[in-house]
C-alpha cells in the first residue's frame, strides 16, 4: 500500500512540475541561423546564432538603437541597463529583459530592434513565441 500511495504522490509531482505555464516560446532556423525567443509574463529573450560574418551588421543594429556598449573587449560588447542586458560575440547575439523594471516604450524598442537584428542576420522577422491560451 505504501508503494502504491508513494508512486501516486510521484506522478502527481512529477506532472505538476511538468504543468503548461503562461510561458511561450518560438525557434526559427535555416542553414547557419538560428533564433530562439521566448517570452512570458514577466521577462523576454532573444538568442541568435550565425555565421561569424554577419556579427558587425548585426551589431550595428545594436549601437544605433542603444549607443556604445557599457563594457568591450576584442571579441565581447556588452549593454546592461537596469532591466536588460544584450551581448554580441562572433556568430551570438543574447539579449534578455525582465519587464518589471524597464518602461513599455522601452520593451517595444528593445522587441523592435530583435527584429532588425534577425533582419540584418538574413531572417525575414524575429519569430513570435506561440500565444498560450488563457486558463491553461
Amino acid at each position: 500500500m505504501k508503494k502504491i500511495i508513494s508512486i501516486l504522490i510521484l506522478t502527481f509531482l512529477f506532472s505538476m512540475n511538468y504543468a503548461q505555464t503562461s510561458k511561450s516560446s518560438s525557434t526559427t532556423s535555416s542553414s547557419n541561423l538560428s533564433i530562439s525567443v521566448s517570452s512570458d509574463d514577466d521577462d523576454y529573450t532573444y538568442t541568435a546564432k550565425f555565421d561569424s560574418d554577419k556579427t558587425n551588421d548585426a551589431k550595428s543594429v545594436i549601437v544605433k538603437t542603444l549607443g556604445n556598449p557599457t563594457e568591450q573587449t576584442d571579441r565581447t560588447a556588452i549593454w546592461e541597463g537596469k532591466g536588460y542586458s544584450v551581448s554580441v560575440r562572433p556568430g551570438k547575439i543574447e539579449m534578455e529583459m525582465d519587464f518589471k523594471k524597464i518602461t513599455k516604450s522601452f520593451r517595444l524598442k528593445l522587441e523592435d530592434m530583435a527584429d532588425q537584428i534577425s533582419e540584418a542576420l538574413g531572417s525575414p522577422k524575429a519569430p513570435v513565441p506561440p500565444k498560450v491560451p488563457k486558463g491553461s
